[in-house]
């Protein structure tokens, strides 16, 4: 996972940054969370852009909901795997499925996908982010 990440080097930040509401203080690495101890609600703001977020997943949890994911998950192939771009048929660049309940479909570029029935590993990770929303989710798309 390192490969893709761009590390900086860590700096305070102003308060008058755009990213308000973050304060002065340096980056603290993720610690391990239960859901008992959820962490706080942060902001990032921009102009067009608003997004609340916190941290859902400690780093092992984190990285051991991965590895049963690279396991777990079963990516579409065949005519699943393939859009319909300018009237012609097209390799998907890259794997995906959809999981979710049952009698929903997700159409785009000519392909309507059916998703698969959830499974456990994915399960989880609706379930902790349902309770800390207070949303409901029924449905996701998975790109690898």
């Amino acid at each position: 996972m390192d490969r893709f990440l761009t590390r900086r080097p860590l700096q305070k930040r102003r308060a008058d940054s755009p990213e308000e509401g973050r304060g002065t203080q340096e980056k603290q690495p993720r610690q391990d969370l239960t859901p008992e101890t959820p962490t706080p609600w942060r902001q990032i703001r921009a102009e067009g852009l608003s997004c609340d977020y916190r941290i859902l997943f400690g780093r092992a949890e984190a990285d051991q909901i991965f590895q049963e994911l690279e396991k777990e998950v079963e990516y579409f192939e065949g005519k699943l795997a393939q859009l319909h771009i300018f009237g012609k048929w097209h390799k998907i660049p890259r794997k995906q499925v959809t999981y979710g309940d049952p009698g929903l479909t997700y159409t785009y570029s000519g392909v309507t996908f059916s998703p698969k029935p959830w499974i456990p590993i994915l399960e989880g990770i609706r379930d902790r982010v349902q309770l800390a929303t207070g949303h409901t989710f029924n449905f996701v798309l998975i790109n690898r």
